[in-house]
């Protein structure tokens, strides 16, 4: 286009057919190249008025804006279901089963605890392998396991109902506050035998 076509648009102004194929071309080519603004690029460059590029786009049926092709997106693979987990002890959920073998193993875990430091079994093997003790104390039920008994200390030799006691003084007031402590945690059972015997009597 000659540098005349470039200035300010005067009104009466006629533009030859070949004017307005550069404009429609070039907004065309702008608009390839960037997606969009060719009609306002033109406009600005050839000192034309947007409105009348508008018309020699429509004229020449092109869009003033290039249409965008987008591929379409690919559509997800779907997510892989996740292998079934191992059945583990821990899983202490309600309703959750346990085979007999993994019974059995907790009752020899405290079976061989208790063996060894002669109480603390049910509570161990309750937080070894994540369960609930009260569910450990059902397996050693059901195994016939009995639970081993609070009671320790000082063993006393028994002859003909009588008690034979040796040692030094320190050795003897040492049993007798062994012994005290015995006394106390019995009693202390017992008042707790008697209460929930009380309690089951007065229900009735």
């Amino acid at each position: 286009m000659s540098t005349a076509t470039k200035k300010k648009t005067v009104t009466g102004i006629r533009y030859t057919d070949a004017q307005k194929k550069e404009v429609v071309d070039y907004v065309a080519s702008y608009n390839a190249a960037n997606g969009r603004g060719g009609q306002s690029k033109a406009a600005e460059k050839f000192k034309i008025s947007q409105l009348t590029v508008s018309a020699w786009l429509k004229a020449a049926g092109t869009s003033a804006k290039a249409s965008s092709n987008k591929a379409p997106k690919a559509a997800k693979a779907p997510k892989a279901s996740p292998a079934p987990k191992a059945t583990k002890i821990g899983n202490n959920k309600p309703g959750t089963r346990y085979t007999p073998e993994q019974k059995q193993e907790v009752v020899n875990f405290a079976v061989a605890y208790n063996a060894e430091h002669g109480r603390g079994g049910q509570t161990k093997a309750a937080s070894h392998f994540k369960i609930s003790p009260l569910t450990v104390f059902a397996w050693l039920k059901a195994a016939g396991i009995r639970k081993p008994s609070k009671k320790g200390g000082r063993k006393i030799v028994t002859h003909t109902s009588k008690i034979s006691i040796s040692g030094d003084f320190d050795s003897k007031l040492s049993s007798l506050v062994g012994l005290r402590k015995q006394i106390a945690s019995a009693e202390a059972e017992l008042a707790k035998l008697v209460a929930k015997f009380d309690a089951i009597k007065g229900s009735l």
